[in-house]
C-alpha cells in the first residue's frame, strides 16, 4: 500500500508540475482511503521547510523541511526552470537524501527538468535517462557521465524514473500509483486525469528532429505508454486497441511514423533496459530476461548480442573490467 509520498519543490519549481501532482495525489488518496481504508499521506517539502516561489511567483508553502521526512514510500521531484546554477547549489542538502532512498530502494521520479537534482546527486551516472528537450544540450554538456536519450519519453531504471515532459510525467505517475497502491487506483486516475494529456503532443516537441517526434498524436501516445510498460505480456492487437486503430491500420501507422515495427520497437526497449539490469545489478541473466519481458532466457540472449554483438553475459563482463 502506498502510505507516504514526497513531494520536493524548490524556488523556481514549475507551478504545473506542483498543482498537477499535488492534485493527482489528493484525488489517488481518496480512493485509495476508500478501496483499501488508509488514504496516502503527502508531504510537500523544500530543502529548509521555508517558504518559496514557482518560476511565474506563486507563493509555495511546505508541510515541512525535507530532514522532518523520516520513511517514505515514493519521491517525486518537480520541474524546475530558468538559471539553474545558483538554484542547484542551494538545493545541496537535497543529494545525500536521494543517495540515501535510492540506496534503500524506494522509486524516485523527476518530472521533466527535476531530472537535474537526480543528476546533481549522481544518480544517473552511466545510466540512460531524458528530460525536457529544450534543455537537453544543456544537461548533456553538464553531466557527461548521463546517457541522456532525447528520443525517449521515459526512462526507468533502479527505481529512477525521468520523463520529457508533463505528458510523460503523468504517465509515469500513473504506472507508479497503479503498482505501489493498487491498480484500481492507477486506473482511477488514469480514466481522469490521464486520457486529455495523451493528445497534443505534437506542438511540444516540433523543434526536435529525431523519429520519435513525428507527428502521429495516436502513435506517440502508444509509444509513450510502451516506454513504462513494455516488460508486461503485450499483443498487437492490444496495442491497435488502444490506440482506436484495425491491426492492419496500427501496423502500418507505427512503421511510418517511427521507422521500426511495433514488435521491433518494444524489442529494442527490452533489449535496452536489460543492458541496465546487466551494468547496476547482479541479477542473473535468467532473472532479467523475465523482468523485461522474455521468458525465454535464449531468446533475450540472441536479441541481445544481435544489438550489442555480444552475449549478455560476454558484455556484463567486458562492461565490469573497463
Amino acid at each position: 500500500m502506498l502510505k507516504h509520498v514526497t513531494l520536493f519543490a524548490s524556488e523556481n519549481a514549475m507551478g504545473l508540475s506542483l498543482g498537477l501532482t499535488h492534485d493527482v495525489l489528493a484525488f489517488a488518496s481518496t480512493l485509495q482511503k476508500r478501496l483499501l481504508g488508509q488514504p496516502i499521506d503527502i508531504s510537500l517539502v523544500t530543502v529548509d521547510g521555508e517558504p518559496t516561489t514557482t518560476f511565474s511567483g506563486l507563493a509555495i508553502t511546505p508541510d515541512c523541511a525535507l530532514e522532518a521526512v523520516q520513511d517514505t514510500d515514493l519521491i517525486i521531484l518537480h520541474s524546475i526552470w530558468g538559471e539553474v546554477d545558483t538554484l542547484l547549489t542551494q538545493q545541496a542538502a537535497l543529494y545525500p537524501r536521494l543517495r540515501a532512498w535510492h540506496k534503500q530502494g524506494k522509486p524516485i521520479m523527476a518530472a521533466a527538468t527535476g531530472a537535474y537534482f537526480l543528476a546533481e546527486a549522481g544518480l544517473l551516472d552511466d545510466r540512460i535517462a531524458t528530460t525536457h528537450w529544450h534543455k537537453q544540450a544543456d544537461f548533456a554538456k553538464r553531466y557527461p557521465k548521463v546517457n541522456i536519450r532525447p528520443e525517449r519519453f521515459i526512462t526507468a531504471t533502479g527505481e529512477i524514473y525521468c520523463s520529457a515532459g508533463m505528458n510523460a510525467a503523468m504517465e509515469s505517475m500513473v504506472y507508479l500509483i497503479s503498482r505501489l497502491s493498487c491498480p484500481q487506483v492507477g486506473e482511477a486516475v488514469e480514466h481522469a486525469f490521464l486520457v486529455d494529456f495523451r493528445s497534443g503532443y505534437s506542438g511540444e516537441f516540433t523543434s526536435m528532429g529525431h523519429q520519435t517526434y513525428h507527428q502521429d498524436d495516436d502513435i506517440l501516445a502508444i509509444q509513450q505508454w510502451l516506454e513504462i510498460h513494455f516488460m508486461a505480456p503485450i499483443s498487437i492487437e492490444t496495442l491497435a486497441g488502444k490506440a482506436n486503430m484495425s491491426t492492419r491500420t496500427f501496423k502500418r501507422r507505427f512503421k511510418e511514423a517511427t521507422g521500426e515495427t511495433p514488435l521491433g520497437y518494444i524489442q529494442q526497449l527490452r533489449v535496452e533496459q536489460g543492458k541496465e539490469f546487466l551494468k547496476h545489478s547482479d541479477k542473473s541473466v535468467e532473472e532479467i530476461s523475465w523482468l523485461v519481458g522474455y521468458q525465454d532466457a535464449g531468446h533475450f540472449n540472441r536479441l541481445f548480442k544481435r544489438s550489442y554483438g555480444k552475449n549478455a553475459s560476454s558484455w556484463r563482463q567486458h562492461y565490469r573490467q573497463h
